[in-house]
């Protein structure tokens, strides 16, 4: 059995005027993960925040790279591109994760099969789940990382 930890930082987060309201994309997307292998299961993921001003946030997960929202919009996506999708992962609030400086959420305990279309990658729209109340310090404020074992 392999293993996989792979790492994307979201960009093009808002860092001022239009706050984030619940069901706006965060960032520029859709976020890539090159996860080394075509087919697997993804068994956990962290949520990392630079920034403490965020709830919780939904990760939607495609087998191929999808036409997403623009950041800061309502989320929407083709029936067309909802064909691809391999799951979604519900990130609760960052509550415990927490301090002066970001935070952390995160899940354990997943089971999404995933069958990479192409170049080992699969690709994810991050969308909040709740209204921001600060902006996000810098645009790639958000970093998300899955945990999972190879097929």
């Amino acid at each position: 059995m392999t293993m996989f930890s792979i790492s994307t930082a979201i960009a093009g987060l808002t860092t001022a005027t239009t706050l984030y309201t619940d069901g706006d994309v965060l960032g520029t997307n859709p976020m890539s993960f090159n996860l080394g292998v075509d087919q697997g299961h993804i068994t956990g993921a962290v949520l990392i925040n630079a920034t403490v001003n965020m709830g919780a946030v939904d990760l939607f997960l495609y087998d191929r790279s999808v036409t997403s929202a623009a950041n800061n919009a309502a989320h929407a996506i083709s029936d067309a591109d909802r064909l691809f999708s391999l799951g979604m992962i519900n990130f609760p609030a960052c509550q415990l994760g927490q301090d002066t400086n970001g935070q952390m959420s995160c899940i354990d305990s997943l089971a999404i099969p995933f069958d990479a279309n192409a170049s080992n990658t699969i690709f994810g729209i991050l969308v909040t789940r709740s209204t921001h109340t600060v902006h996000f310090g810098a645009a790639t404020d958000i970093t998300v990382k899955l945990l999972g074992v190879a097929a």
